[in-house]
């Protein structure tokens, strides 16, 4: 048994890259054991927990070793825990800033792996410091439902005791921690209570790795810091929300596509009937369009590469390709880097016309706080009353945000249709909240109508929040509202069912005056826009003559009309003109039939009928850019392809080597 044990203490050495010593004092066998144990051990914690848990779950975990730890007492603080397994933990504040969500920066030190952790006050930093060391060493999660009082815990969500390695374990020991959130083991969580209505369609759980949620809100975070850094004036922020795309659950595959800060809406009198204004600028609202500038960058992408390969294999592709061999010798353009292959494949069996994305690409939605709407209104863990909202009402009702107002309200408690000349004349133009906006989404595909018509519809994997997460009232917000009563939706539409997670070291709230503009950033672009909320349009328009966001309709109504041409097969819509916007997105029918159902289902469950924006709103036409603009956009391209390096774009050489 000695014999054993001691092979065990160098396993843990190895896997952490730390040949350091093990304390010789007793707690140090404890402390490698339970950590090179750690799928059995973490299966023991939740085991007291939850008294419910079925053996089996237990016994699936390998290596159970008779003489266990003695198990820890969930009830335990996470500092508390962490120096009853880690004698020699020891945590140090390392900064205090003045930045109001991150005050303090707590590190602690386990043998020779640092975590951190950030909070409003010393003590929150050193708990979240400590929940990140136990989440990756040990596979605990310490989330908020553990506290909660909600239900019984069910064994399903346990995922087979964390079974095996592999998951994205900070600590270098790659400990797999998913399969302990404990978001999937409350009960109560569809409507009937029954933990199958957690799972997405494929039956998998909808927990996300507790360290790979936290890198995700740490990429946005960073980024955003990265992007804004010496712009002080317009980093204020309430809200910041991304969207990181990565390879599975590779942490170091992640890219931040979309950055956007914001929680304001267009006021009435700036609608434009030429698409040319942002009508909601929510931070998560935002990102998602920046999301959308993304698939139309990586449409142009995988067109050029088609035309490219296809010109290689006509023209005797070995020549061109030693002649862009040679030149890259030369040094001629040495930082054309081979563009990144566009994420977008199209099947080759015939099975549909239309793009996809390539297997195993994931995004995920990061909000630093619980969005708008039902997700929140009901969120029991804010006792002040800034954000809660004033008309509770009952919960999953479709609610709207209205204009320069802050909160939503139910939207039955509005007079329906909202009219042009209504809204001119003074009445508040109106906005599906930001929870509606995500359950569409979980429905309809983060593409939009337009994209539908060239690409397959694309889910979120997975929404991670900096705070204010309560998973019964978020996961019906998303999709648990309509689970019983959306139908008929035509394939490959589906309910999706996103993962949900909440960072460790969560955003205190800042009590700041929210902002009247909204920033967006999208991988690949030179500037930040800085867009008045109010006007909807530019504020640093330094560089433009025309006053249009990227992400207004109008530019994303271009991009869909360039990349139409370029594709094999143009899209059925397209006559000689292009016509109208609004004819364009009514031209995909299977888009429109999913939003259809997906209304039948919030009617049917009288949660009230989603509110348009009046419809003169969508009946533009395309308006060619003006020169100066073009030659904008020439610029930008050579200036980067995709955020990841300069590509020469058709001069010649590079083209042939692709």
């Amino acid at each position: 048994m000695h014999h054993h044990h001691h092979h065990k203490n160098n396993s843990y050495n190895s896997n952490n890259n730390n040949n350091n010593h093990i304390s010789k004092n007793g707690g140090g066998t404890v402390k490698a054991y339970a950590a090179a144990n750690s799928n059995s051990f973490s299966t023991t914690t939740i085991t007291n927990i939850n008294n419910k848990l079925k053996a089996s779950a237990v016994n699936a975990s390998r290596n159970v070793a008779p003489g266990q730890p003695p198990k820890p007492q969930p009830e335990k603080g996470p500092v508390m825990l962490l120096h009853e397994l880690f004698t020699d933990a020891h945590f140090e504040c390392v900064s205090t800033d003045g930045l109001q969500h991150s005050k303090f920066t707590v590190v602690v030190s386990v043998d020779t792996q640092r975590f951190e952790g950030t909070g409003p006050s010393k003590k929150m930093a050193k708990n979240a410091a400590a929940k990140a060391a136990l989440a990756s060493l040990c596979n605990i999660s310490f989330s908020p439902l553990q506290q909660a009082k909600f239900g019984v815990m069910n064994s399903s969500g346990i995922g087979g005791g964390g079974g095996g390695g592999g998951g994205p374990g900070t600590g270098g020991g790659g400990l797999n921690t998913g399969g302990l959130n404990p978001v999937a083991m409350m009960g109560g969580f569809g409507s009937n209570g029954d933990l199958g209505q957690c799972c997405d369609h494929q039956g998998k759980n909808v927990e996300l790795p507790q360290t790979f949620a936290d890198s995700v809100g740490k990429l946005v975070i960073e980024k955003f810091n990265e992007v804004m850094k010496g712009n002080d004036v317009y980093s204020r922020r309430k809200v910041l929300a991304g969207i990181v795309m990565t390879q599975g659950y590779d942490v170091k595959s992640a890219k931040v596509i979309a950055l956007a800060t914001g929680t304001k809406c267009v006021s009435g009198e700036h609608m434009s009937v030429t698409g040319s204004v942002i009508n909601d600028s929510h931070a998560e609202i935002i990102a998602r369009r920046g999301l959308l500038d993304f698939f139309y960058t990586q449409l142009d992408q995988h067109c050029k590469q088609a035309a490219a390969a296809a010109a290689a294999s006509t023209n005797n592709g070995n020549n061109n390709n030693t002649v862009a061999q040679q030149n890259g010798k030369n040094g001629e353009q040495p930082e054309a880097a081979e563009p990144e292959p566009s994420i977008f494949v199209r099947p080759t069996d015939g099975s549909s016309k239309l793009y996809r994305l390539k297997d195993g690409i994931y995004f995920h939605l990061y909000i630093n706080t619980a969005p708008c709407g039902d997700a929140r209104v009901f969120s029991p863990h804010e006792n002040d009353n800034m954000d809660v909202d004033k008309h509770p009402n009952r919960p999953c009702q479709l609610r709207i945000k209205v204009e320069s107002g802050e909160g939503t309200i139910p939207v039955k408690s509005s007079e329906g249709i909202q009219t042009w000349d209504g809204v001119l004349q003074g009445q508040r133009l109106l906005t599906m909240s930001c929870s509606d906006k995500i359950s569409r989404w979980n429905v309809l595909g983060l593409q939009g109508s337009l994209l539908a018509s060239v690409i397959e519809p694309i889910y979120l994997h997975s929404i991670v929040l900096g705070s204010l997460l309560h998973p019964a009232h978020m996961y019906r917000a998303i999709c648990g509202r309509v689970e019983n009563s959306i139908q008929g939706l035509p394939p490959p539409y589906r309910l999706n069912k996103p993962r949900l997670a909440l960072m460790t070291s969560a955003e205190s709230r800042n009590q700041t005056k929210p902002p009247n503009f909204s920033i967006n950033w999208v991988i690949g672009c030179q500037e930040v826009e800085i867009v008045n909320s109010f006007t909807g349009k530019l504020i640093n328009n330094n560089t433009n003559t025309n006053k249009m966001s990227r992400l207004s309709k109008q530019s994303f109504y271009r991009r869909y009309a360039a990349i139409i041409e370029r594709l094999p097969e143009p899209a059925p819509v397209l006559r000689e003109v292009l016509p109208t916007y609004f004819e364009t997105k009514m031209a995909v029918p299977e888009y429109q039939q999913a939003k259809k159902e997906l209304f039948a289902a919030f009617a049917k469950e009288d949660l009230g009928d989603w509110l348009k924006k009046p419809i003169e709103q969508d009946q533009f036409t395309l308006i060619p850019p003006k020169p100066e603009e073009l030659a904008l956009v020439q610029q930008q391209n050579q200036a980067g392809n995709n955020g990841v390096a300069p590509v020469g774009n058709g001069n010649g050489p590079t083209q042939g080597g692709k």
